[in-house]
């Protein structure tokens, strides 16, 4: 896997480069140090990413520098990437018109000036997406609210309030940003909601990145208490460990810490609401996904003991399972899951990861069951976001029939 992503790396890097030089940079000038000074940002940036790859240094002080490698590489070889696919098409149009002939007069040269400015124009456009992203998106914290109406909500709960936040990978932040992990406790504290619920992958890789957040995270209050599920990140699969026996007790331990926050850790089993002769159901299933993502949900196990027409709120990171189990097993109303980040890039409803994931961003229904989708709140390896903001979910419940 690391093998494939390193070619990969190594050809975006070396293909622009290479075509650029080639069509521009040798015509630019004769003196072989300039020339050479073109390839630098790229050779130390392939040296950078076998170092990275070779080592597996994914330790919590060190993901800052896999933060920092990421945006080098998007930033110089991303812009010259689009830059080379368009001028090269410029370049292709006009062969094709001139027979491959090399002189071309003006109106034949117009498509390699247009594609040219059109390439130069999404570099730039491109460059700053990203550093936008990088520098002011992954702080842009929203509260996103929702209002989801069912018949059968017990009457008691009409008006419940859910804080939902997700994907949190708060590797992420030991960047320089810890400060960040205290605003988004402090938003969420501040929607005042009956309950706070987390979707999963609180961690990147580890339990230990949690080290220094411990004050932070077990601010967290709400008077029906704070519940969690555990998403993929959290099973220490992303390390290679010397003995399977660490990697189960790195799993043991982000689980007893999690608990010690005075969160509610939800691993294949429910809790049970009262409020007076009403109820409702908050589950939790362990992270159910496709391959290569764990599968270790369990429904039946969950929903033990409960009568099939209570009223239940799921947690479950992956929502893929909602399709694949959720809505044919049973009739739970609503499911919360994350996973997705929305791609962490959104533009006019749009994302890359609309292409991988049915159901990827916001709510979706089937019947009287709903499917709701946090964007979440942080960033996985690369702390990018544009569009698709960091937010906290603030779901209302009521009982009744929706709107239109």
């Amino acid at each position: 896997m690391l093998l494939r992503i390193l070619t990969l790396i190594i050809a975006l890097l070396v293909l622009p480069d290479v075509y650029i030089y080639f069509m521009y940079i040798r015509l630019w000038t004769r003196k072989w140090w300039l020339r050479t000074l073109w390839f630098l940002p790229s050779i130390g940036i392939a040296i950078t990413a076998v170092l990275i790859m070779s080592s597996n240094d994914m330790k919590p002080e060190h993901q800052s520098w896999v933060s920092y490698f990421m945006f080098a590489f998007l930033a110089i070889c991303g812009p010259k990437a689009l830059f080379t696919v368009f001028d090269s098409i410029g370049h292709g149009i006009n062969w094709l018109v001139t027979r491959g002939a090399k002189k071309c007069d003006d109106t034949e040269c117009i498509f390699i000036r247009l594609m040219r400015i059109f390439g130069m124009a999404l570099a730039i456009l491109a460059f700053s997406i990203l550093s936008f992203g990088y520098f002011i998106g992954r702080h842009h914290y929203v509260v996103h609210r929702q209002t989801f109406y069912f018949p059968d909500l017990p009457k008691q709960f009409d008006g419940y309030r859910i804080a939902q936040f997700s994907d949190m990978h708060i590797g992420t932040f030991r960047d320089g940003n810890e400060k960040d992990v205290r605003t988004i406790v402090n938003l969420i504290n501040e929607q005042h909601c009956d309950a706070i619920m987390f979707t999963g992958d609180l961690v990147n890789h580890q339990s230990s990145e949690l080290d220094g957040f411990r004050r932070d995270l077990s601010k967290l209050k709400a008077p029906d208490g704070v519940y969690a599920v555990m998403g993929n990140h959290d099973y220490s699969m992303y390390l290679r460990y010397p003995d399977e026996k660490d990697s189960h007790a790195d799993v043991k331990e982000l689980q007893r810490r999690v608990r010690s926050y005075g969160w509610t850790l939800l691993l294949n089993e429910h809790r049970i609401l009262r409020r007076g002769s009403d109820s409702l159901v908050i589950a939790g299933v362990e992270n159910d996904g496709r391959p290569p993502f764990p599968s270790l949900g369990n429904l039946p196990k969950t929903m033990k003991g409960l009568k099939r027409s209570c009223f239940t709120i799921l947690l479950s990171h992956d929502p893929t399972a909602w399709q694949r189990k959720i809505v044919p097993q049973t009739n739970i109303q609503l499911t919360l899951s994350g996973h997705t980040h929305a791609g962490q890039f959104k533009m006019f409803g749009w994302s890359p990861v609309s292409h991988v994931y049915d159901e990827w961003s916001g709510a979706y229904t089937q019947g009287n069951q709903i499917l709701n989708i946090s964007d979440g709140i942080g960033a996985v390896m690369f702390p990018f976001r544009f569009g698709a903001w960091p937010e906290v979910n603030v779901i209302t419940l009521r009982r009744g029939t929706p709107k239109k």
